[in-house]
């Protein structure tokens, strides 16, 4: 998994790009960091950017194993990759992201146009 400073930078250029309208909704993974301390991290590093004044909302998501045959759980353990599946017994994939963007829909807004002044 990542370091949250390299999450942080990640996560303030994905925000950057695309248009925000003053809100963003996201999840962070649980094993990463504290929502809390992550929104607290946020708020410090975007301190004079485009980003400032953002309303910043954070919940927690876990890594997860997710199979072909339905099954989706949580995964306890610190793995990355494929693991077994515990239902069916064929190579399930982990889904361990650490964070992902809830709203504003990455796919659905646009990017964020660049303003020149001449």
């Amino acid at each position: 998994m990542d370091k949250v400073g390299n999450v942080l930078i990640s996560l303030v250029e994905d925000l950057s790009s695309i248009s925000t309208n003053g809100h963003a909704h996201i999840q962070i993974n649980e094993n990463l960091c504290d929502p809390c301390q992550f929104e607290r991290l946020f708020n410090y590093f975007t301190r004079g950017t485009i980003l400032e004044h953002i309303d910043l909302e954070v919940d927690s998501t876990s890594t997860r194993v997710v199979c072909g045959c339905g099954y989706n759980s949580k995964m306890n353990e610190d793995h990355s990759g494929y693991t077994k599946c515990p239902s069916c017994g064929k190579f399930a994939e982990v889904r361990n992201d650490a964070y992902r963007i809830l709203s504003p829909n990455p796919r659905k807004v646009g990017k964020r146009r660049s303003i020149r002044f001449e």
